[in-house]
């Protein structure tokens, strides 16, 4: 698992290909922020070479507008519980100190008190749904789908699709400021609801309290009022703030912390508890990364043995 920044590292300017932004001494109490607009483009509009070189060779956080919901699903929750048996149970709150198990349908209904169905393998609990997933055709072949070129990556890994649900009005949201592991490409599909996104450029790495591997924030809330007082240098880290409407893929070009939390539906009323969020995460891998991933995963799989033999762990 690299702690790196792969080609996208610190300089003296942080100039990260995306904005042309560079340092300002005089940083505004509420934090740095990122002049960069997140472009919405159809789907469809580019070939996946044009695609590549705009967006995700240069690292730079992008919208596909599904218009007519070709790849990103029209499911809802209350739809997908429906189908499903009633002996159903999902993780909620999962791998955090609350994790536990309750039945889908009973979820779908009241969404448990806040809690937040999270990085759910769609194939582990709807093989159905999972075969009809598919990544847009902009983002060109997925390299972790080819054997010859990525032999040692787990099957898992080949379709990475991870279900996220919760109701908007009751629910935090992520737990956690992270960048997906290993220099992968991250694409957010809006099924139902909205969705707010924080992003931090990979060249800001230094300001954002990385954890050993790399991978992982310190900082569990990035709003909270006195996060500049627990990690003043964070003020430094530049700000991205994007929303995700239904029908919406996000972009998150490798290396890009990332954070998120559900928004209440337009529609909805301001009491309104049952405002459900629904997204799928997926990961991919295209050449302008790929030697990067390579590096990337021997280092995880090297950090896996160690953790088997009891010699490290992986937080």
């Amino acid at each position: 698992m690299s702690a790196r920044d792969d080609g996208d590292g610190a300089s003296a300017t942080r100039d990260d290909g995306v904005s042309g932004v560079v340092d300002d001494p005089a940083v505004p109490a509420g934090g740095a922020t990122l002049a960069y607009v997140v472009p919405r483009v159809p789907l469809g509009s580019m070939d996946p070479a044009s695609f590549a070189d705009t967006f995700l060779a240069r690292r730079a956080p992008v919208i596909l507008v599904d218009a007519e919901r070709a790849c990103v699903p029209t499911f809802t929750l209350e739809s997908l519980a429906a189908s499903a048996s009633e002996d159903v149970r999902v993780p909620l709150d999962r791998t955090g100190a609350t994790e536990r198990e309750r039945s889908l349908r009973d979820f779908a209904r009241d969404g448990a008190d806040g809690s937040y169905l999270r990085n759910l393998h769609v194939e582990d609990y709807f093989p159905d749904v999972a075969k009809s997933l598919r990544l847009p055709r902009e983002f060109g072949e997925n390299l972790l789908a080819d054997e010859t070129r990525a032999p040692f990556v787990p099957r898992r890994w080949r379709r990475w699709f991870e279900l996220f649900a919760c109701r908007a009005r009751r629910c935090p949201g992520f737990p956690f400021l992270h960048r997906d592991a290993c220099c992968v490409h991250a694409a957010s599909f809006q099924i139902q609801g909205r969705k707010r996104f924080t992003l931090f450029a990979p060249s800001d790495g230094a300001h954002v309290y990385a954890s050993l591997t790399g991978n992982r924030s310190s900082i569990e809330d990035v709003d909270a009022p006195n996060v500049f007082e627990k990690y003043p240098n964070f003020k430094r880290a530049r700000r991205l703030t994007v929303d995700v409407e239904a029908g919406e893929i996000l972009v998150v070009p490798s290396n890009w912390w990332h954070t998120a939390r559900p928004l209440p539906s337009r529609e909805a009323s301001n009491d309104d508890g049952d405002d459900m969020c629904v997204s799928i995460a997926a990961s991919f891998v295209d050449e302008s990364v790929y030697d990067a991933f390579v590096d990337a995963h021997a280092e995880f799989r090297a950090m896996q043995s160690l953790v088997k033999a009891g010699a490290a762990t992986m937080t």
